[in-house]
């Protein structure tokens, strides 16, 4: 797709790209929340970054006023003015509709001086003001979109928004081909701002809530996640393709990393790609207090996958072990111990433990429990395997749970709300935060399936 973008990375990165070219975005929010200063960098990296001239047409404030103030982000509207590259309008809304939507006067004559391709109304609010029935408003503003349109402008229009209004009732809202909302809330008693992404109509965007300042350079937006700061090229598969992309190629080696379940989804998904990547790569799998009896939706997913016989196989000839299996937890030897022998045997092959760390709490006392994964996963770090722990938040004491998050390397959520079931990567050793993604479970491995927005 042709993206528009507007400079601020943040707000790209929620508009995947940008504005589509030739679309209207409707920016609303409160006084004081930025709106003609993101319209005012929207035009200045155009014109700067991009080599699209712009076109700043407004109702409110001069042009001196507007020189000022963007000159206090340190953009010099008059130089670009010189270059012929940006135009400020002060005009009024009644001229406005004479000019553009009738397609005769200076609006159209200043977007042919210079080639605008960027514009920026500020604010279509006073559109409503001229005394307009909500019909003639509806007209006025569709007519506005269209003009822009049909002159092949990509156009942010501002509008205010009273504290108490509902966001999504708007005439502008529904003419619009995006929407994105800026406000205000009280955050540990710290007022902060959050940009949204309300609507785009034809594109993929991330309509999550994100952090946002008003710095010396303009608009500085923080979305609430990471992208990997590096992808792993050697790294251990999940046995769930999506997920191992979302985690910057998988978990890598010496990486402790646990699945937190809560709601409906049977942890034996990831139990099952994890066991089967184990296999079919050769290396030494541990599985340690699963529930493996023959009644188990473990033992019926194994047989699904057609991992029977060679799970079986695998550990006929050593390759897998099952600790604790029956809930024998205090007659066996302790995990370490374990994977200490597993890793000898195994030479240079490389060694992946998998534990429920749910059962094992049930089978230990909390503190025998977080011992046994601690040293766990010093030794595996040491020895470079890869540890995968699933856990139910509920079923473990609070503060040993957030020992349990402290000692992981990688931390993936998975949650049921009003039916559906939900995912999102909270900590990876590559610094990963995802947003949060829909997920369905499947009759076919990987059994679980990613959606996007």
């Amino acid at each position: 797709m042709d993206r528009v973008r507007t400079g601020i990375e943040g707000l790209d990165t929620l508009l995947y790209g940008g504005l589509l070219r030739g679309d209207s975005m409707l920016v609303a929010g409160a006084p004081g929340t930025g709106k003609t200063s993101l319209g005012m960098q929207f035009l200045y990296n155009g014109a700067t970054q991009y080599g699209e001239p712009g076109l700043l047409i407004t109702f409110e404030e001069f042009p001196q006023r507007i020189y000022r103030d963007a000159l206090s982000f340190g953009w010099d509207f008059p130089a670009l003015e010189e270059e012929g590259k940006l135009k400020v309008l002060f005009t009024s809304p009644e001229v406005l509709q004479q000019d553009i939507i009738r397609d005769q006067g200076l609006v159209g004559e200043m977007i042919a001086e210079i080639g605008a391709r960027r514009v920026v109304v500020d604010s279509i609010s006073h559109l409503q003001e001229m005394g307009q029935d909500y019909r003639q408003f509806r007209e006025g503003v569709y007519g506005l979109v269209n003009a822009l349109k049909r002159e092949s402008l990509t156009s942010i229009l501002t509008r205010e928004v009273r504290e108490t209004e509902a966001i999504g009732s708007g005439v502008e809202e529904f003419v619009a081909d995006g929407v994105i909302v800026l406000s205000r809330a009280y955050v540990r008693n710290t007022n902060m701002r959050f940009i949204e992404v309300m609507k785009s109509r034809g594109s993929a965007h991330l309509p999550i809530p994100a952090l946002y300042s008003i710095t010396e350079h303009g608009l500085v937006v923080v979305p609430p996640f990471q992208d990997p700061l590096f992808r792993y090229e050697d790294a251990v598969s999940t046995g769930i393709e999506q997920l191992d992309h979302l985690l910057g190629g998988g978990i890598p080696y010496g990486g402790f990393y646990l699945i937190e379940l809560e709601g409906e989804v049977n942890p034996g998904i990831f139990d099952l790609g994890f066991a089967r990547e184990a296999l079919e790569a050769g290396d030494a799998y541990l599985r340690v207090a699963g529930k493996s009896d023959a009644r188990s939706a473990w033992q019926a997913l194994v047989k699904q996958a057609g991992l029977e016989q060679p799970l079986a196989q695998a550990i006929a000839r050593g390759q897998a072990t099952l600790l604790w299996p029956d809930g024998s937890a205090a007659a066996g030897p302790d995990i370490t111990t374990t994977v200490s022998n597993i890793a000898a045997r195994a030479g240079d092959t490389p060694v992946r433990v998998q534990v429920d760390i749910t059962r094992l709490h049930s089978l230990l006392t909390p503190e025998d429990a977080q011992r046994q994964l601690s040293n766990l996963a010093n030794f595996c770090r040491d020895r470079q395997a890869v540890v995968l722990g699933t856990v139910s938040p509920s079923a473990v004491p609070c503060d040993e749970m957030e020992k349990l998050r402290a000692l992981a390397d990688g931390i993936v959520r998975v949650w049921t709300d009003h039916n559906y079931s939900f995912l999102q990567v909270m900590k990876t050793a590559n610094s990963v935060r995802t947003p949060v993604y829909s997920i369905h479970q499947i009759g076919q491995p990987p059994f679980i399936e990613i959606l996007s927005y």
